[in-house]
């Protein structure tokens, strides 16, 4: 992973990736909680969920077939600026508080954040695919992406407690607008596209995906894995609090076990990142249904601690090993489309598990939840070898793409750019220190 951090670009688009999770922790965290102090209602703070997340994830498509025809050093500081000046004004929507603005606000901001995201991560896979180290950054990512899950919360809590919503938001604010500003400055590889309509693009992405079949196997396959996997999340409250009697520390607790198994997932991945993509979906589901079915049963809180942290180790070991099998299918020209396809899906997938955790709780106790997400864990992974048994064996290769007979890979233009990424890794190694900078979450 080292050979990576080698990379002024990669370097640079790591740090945006890092302070972008933090930024969407702390962020989401205060808004939440603005939102249910406000109003008093869950469904309140349901209804800004639903603008976080389900609505952006349909309208995030067409904006990244709109913005990938862009230069990403134009592309990637527009739309963080675009996040700034959102951020300033959820901050006066905060201080004058319209429900109605604040949930529109939101839309607009996560509409941004789920292209940014898509076309970020297209950017750092072409830096990465021609060296053959795009599993050693994606387990970068990864990993940068769960210590802000442990960092976030206790950090957005402060600055709330200490600064207030405002305070919080501003300082998001803040962080996209610097983000903008240091990737303006950053050479990011460029990927000519075809021209025409966004809905044409979108219509020849879906076709794409449909005649590789791999493509659309690793994508269908982990929106039906996501309702599993996150079928127990609206519940964990309850499940802390009413099942195991842990009172209010106890829901804390069990999240830092989860993401602390996260951590060492991303360290799992790392020690088996040379097997194929199938193997390492199916052991990180597997472990996820272990982890599941641990917490069903557990009759006391450091049992159901040990399920969590089980499971955030296949949490983080699945998603990794899936957003990276996509990847490494997709060629270039496709790479935006093919991201912002499984960043939508991320966002669409889990307002069912959501929905169904909360039902099944609502309608039996939060141990039946945890059951249903562990059945389903498990049989995902009994499905994944019939299903994805051809995905990524093994490494990409040099021109970071696994051929298919139907789409075979174009390396040459990868490999061009890989000369040039060596010798700003170089270059950039004395002028990029201390560089602090921010991109969208994925």
């Amino acid at each position: 992973m080292i050979d990576c951090l080698r990379i002024a670009v990669f370097r640079r688009l790591l740090a945006a990736w890092a302070f972008n999770e933090l930024s969407w922790f702390v962020g989401t965290l205060a808004l939440a909680v603005l939102v249910y102090q406000r109003t008093g209602s869950a469904l309140g703070t349901a209804a800004y969920f639903v603008c976080a997340q389900v609505v952006p994830a349909l309208i995030a498509p067409p904006m990244v077939a709109r913005f990938e025809r862009w230069d990403p050093r134009h592309a990637l500081p527009a739309l963080y600026g675009a996040e700034a000046v959102l951020f300033g004004a959820l901050a006066y929507a905060a201080g004058h508080f319209s429900f109605t603005a604040l949930l529109a606000l939101t839309v607009a901001d996560g509409a941004l954040a789920a292209t940014s995201r898509s076309l970020a991560g297209a950017a750092r896979t072409e830096v990465l695919k021609p060296l053959g180290l795009l599993r050693e950054g994606n387990t970068l990512s990864s990993l940068v992406t769960w210590i802000a899950y442990l960092g976030g919360p206790p950090i957005g809590g402060v600055v709330v407690v200490a600064g207030g919503t405002v305070a919080a938001l501003l300082v998001n604010s803040g962080l996209f607008a610097a983000m903008a500003v240091i990737l303006a400055l950053t050479r990011v590889p460029r990927v000519e596209v075809e021209s025409g309509s966004v809905f044409a693009r979108l219509r020849d992405g879906v076709a794409h995906a449909r005649a590789d079949g791999m493509l659309a196997r690793l994508i269908g396959m982990q929106s039906l894995g996501m309702i599993f996997f996150t079928v127990t999340v609206p519940i964990e409250v309850v499940y802390t609090q009413r099942t195991l009697h842990a009172g209010p520390g106890g829901y804390g607790v069990l999240m830092a076990c989860w993401g602390g198994g996260c951590v060492a997932g991303s360290g799992v991945y790392v020690r088996w990142r040379g097997r194929s993509a199938a193997t390492l979906i199916c052991a990180g589901s597997l472990a996820l249904g272990v982890g599941f079915a641990v917490m069903a049963v557990a009759p006391s809180l450091p049992v159901g601690l040990a399920g969590a942290a089980i499971a955030g180790v296949g949490n983080s070991l699945e998603w990794v090993a899936a957003r990276t099998a996509v990847q490494e299918r997709a060629p270039s020209e496709w790479m935006a489309i093919m991201m912002g396809f499984s960043e939508s899906a991320a966002l669409l997938a889990p307002g069912v598990g959501y929905a169904l955790g909360g039902a099944l709780t609502a309608l039996t106790v939060s141990r039946v939840a945890f059951a249903v997400g562990g059945a389903g864990s498990l049989a995902f992974a009994a499905l994944v070898p019939f299903v994805l048994g051809g995905a990524g064996r093994g490494r990409a290769g040099p021109g970071g793409t696994v051929p298919s007979p139907a789409f075979p890979a174009d390396g040459g233009a990868a490999r061009a750019f890989a000369a040039g990424a060596g010798e700003q890794a170089d270059a950039g190694s004395t002028r990029g220190a201390g560089v602090a900078a921010s991109e969208s979450p994925g």
